[in-house]
């Protein structure tokens, strides 16, 4: 799909890709006493300085994964969160373009080349604005832990990570009897005019935001532009309401018209919030 009519007004650009930001602790050094001298040669020992010294952690630096995250879930070890298992609720679920995942026939990150978006950058297979989140084959997160699945790879998936077998979302086509420039302000059908969206928020047709207001666009074009961080797709976001027809259109429970689960918007807000 095309990228849509942009607001005039300018996108506020994110901070840099990674997710978080991480502290590193400094241990303070104990100062050192020193000796000098008098003019008239005797020597002076000068007291040590009284500085303060932070007592040593026993606290290991985390592990950084190539999901580009140094937290893991509460009780997920590092062989598990690469490896798996996955939690139950995605072992056979269905990805974004809608493939079934076979726990029994998985790649190994490794062997996909798996990272996180701004490792990805220096592969030459990636291209830019592309990311698990609007990724085929990616499984939202459904726990809440801020992590979802993939239906090809193992282990625990960032939305903002990105390997070697990305698959581009399908295009959805424009519905028979409309212009793709109608999609952005035409009523959806309805199964989905008060629908609730895929964590339970209710669409109200009468209190709707336009697309153009909160810049809907290609969720690949909007993090390429860096308007989107990565990691952001309405595949994603606890507005979308999903495909309920078949037609490969979705809708959103805040913003008017067809909406397509590779988009992005401005209001975007991750699925795990509302979990």
């Amino acid at each position: 799909m095309s990228q849509r009519e942009q607001s005039d007004e300018s996108a506020s650009i994110y901070d840099m890709w990674t997710r978080r930001h991480y502290l590193v602790a400094t241990v303070g050094v104990a100062a050192l006493s020193g000796c000098g001298g008098t003019g008239d040669g005797t020597e002076t020992t000068e007291p040590p300085t009284d500085t303060d010294t932070e007592p040593p952690t026993d606290t290991e630096p985390p592990t950084e994964t190539a999901n580009g995250d140094e937290d893991r879930p509460a009780g997920v070890s590092e062989e598990e969160f690469v490896n798996g298992p996955v939690p139950d609720v995605y072992l056979s679920a269905t990805s974004l373009a809608n493939e079934q995942r076979d726990p029994e026939n998985l790649n190994a990150q490794a062997d996909v080349a798996f990272s996180d978006y701004e490792a990805a950058l220096e592969n030459e297979a990636h291209q830019p604005g592309r990311c698990c989140a609007n990724c085929g084959d990616f499984i939202p997160d459904k726990n809440g832990d801020e992590f979802g699945a993939c239906a090809e790879v193992e282990g625990y998936i960032d939305g903002a990570a990105w390997c070697t077998i990305y698959e581009s979302l399908p295009e959805p086509a424009v519905p028979e009897g409309m212009d793709e420039a109608d999609l952005a302000t035409a009523d959806v059908p309805e199964e989905y005019r008060t629908a609730d969206s895929q964590v339970g928020v209710t669409r109200d047709p009468d209190e709707l935001l336009s697309q153009e207001d909160v810049q809907v666009m290609e969720s690949v074009d909007a993090i390429a532009d860096e308007v989107a961080r990565p990691g952001q797709s309405c595949g994603n976001c606890s507005q979308y309401i999903p495909d309920k027809n078949g037609d490969g259109w979705g809708a959103c429970a805040k913003v008017e018209g067809y909406v397509a689960t590779e988009d992005w918007c401005a209001i975007w807000e991750q699925v795990s919030a509302q979990l």
